[in-house]
């Protein structure tokens, strides 16, 4: 393993070799696309304005995937290039946990292939292998991950996919089932009723900060809570669907997208900032890991029935949604 580490080490060196400050500058925004900003803004996007389904399974993969990435750096504690021991000078970004896998490879082919997937296209697998490609490429010339980090991101994330696409479906057709000799999951949870789904979800959260609550691994286990919770309570009593609400046609739909994504992500900035004000400065204070879980349950809760309530009540530019 060392020598795979000390060979990925010299083709950093390599890479670098060529750099300068305008390459440097793309290869920053291009690295940005995996970083957690993008999925900020991704998400949201496609929850309130493509599509509320197909948003809300990305980001259940989103952050499953992210979740076990995580889980993987802590057990497998690998160094990365600019860790004391191999050169400190070739990291051009500052990161705190472990080298392997790559979190922003694994994570950008699973959110880019599951995205293409749904255009049902070659040119769209092409787009997104380039993406995934360009974002691995720049974690290697930023000297923030060997060449096997990236490789063992993107073998992750591949099998990560194989039971998303595959057993997934699967489990999918199971549960919606209704067999001759009982009742389906799905009905059951049904006529469990709000509280037994929100039990169930509570515990899918505990399940994820159980092996390392700290703050780098409670944070998927907090969004798998608020987002769930926010998803069923849209299910059950709000009815928002991405699709309505938009009554202009054209250029105008797309303004109308805007806005709705505009006021929504400036509501959850705002949640989010005004949250940390209660969170206590010091990090081995009690109850400070039991509310930065809850910042970002809070958070992704408005996200995810929050600003769909607040997009159908409120009269805003881009129309108010019909009940």
């Amino acid at each position: 393993m060392e020598a795979a580490l000390q060979w990925g080490l010299n083709l950093i060196r390599i890479v670098q070799s060529y750099s300068n400050p305008p390459l440097t500058a793309v290869m920053r925004i291009i690295t940005g696309l995996g970083s957690s900003v993008a999925y900020i803004i991704l998400l949201p996007l496609v929850y309130w304005c493509v599509d509320e389904k197909k948003g809300m399974r990305l980001g259940l993969a989103v952050l499953i995937s992210a979740w076990i990435n995580i889980t993987l750096k802590f057990l497998l504690d690998q160094p990365r290039p600019f860790f004391e021991g191999y050169d400190l000078s070739v990291g051009m970004v500052v990161e705190r946990l472990g080298g392997f896998p790559s979190g922003h490879a694994q994570n950008s082919l699973v959110t880019w292939i599951i995205i293409a997937s749904w255009g049902k296209r070659k040119r769209f697998y092409a787009a997104a292998a380039l993406i995934c490609l360009l974002i691995g490429f720049s974690r290697i010339y930023l000297g923030v991950h060997f060449p096997t980090d990236v490789l063992g991101g993107w073998i992750i994330g591949g099998l990560f996919l194989a039971a998303y696409f595959f057993i997934g479906r699967q489990f999918e057709n199971q549960i919606d089932d209704e067999s001759r000799k009982g009742i389906s999951l799905k009905k059951l949870l049904e006529r469990g009723g709000l509280r037994l789904e929100l039990i169930v979800m509570a515990l899918a959260a505990f399940i994820m900060i159980l092996y390392r609550p700290n703050e780098e691994a409670i944070v998927p286990g907090g969004i798998l809570l608020g987002m769930t919770a926010g998803y069923i309570l849209n299910k059950r009593y709000i009815g928002f669907k991405s699709s309505s609400g938009f009554s202009a046609a054209g250029a105008e739909k797309y303004i109308a997208a805007f806005f709705r994504f505009l006021s929504g992500v400036a509501a959850a900035f705002l949640i989010f900032e005004a949250f940390g004000t209660i969170i206590p400065k010091n990090r081995f204070a009690d109850h400070y890991l039991i509310l930065y879980f809850l910042r970002f349950a809070v958070t992704a809760l408005w996200v995810y029935a929050g600003a769909p309530w607040f997009f159908r009540v409120l009269p805003l530019p881009y129309g108010k949604e019909e009940a």
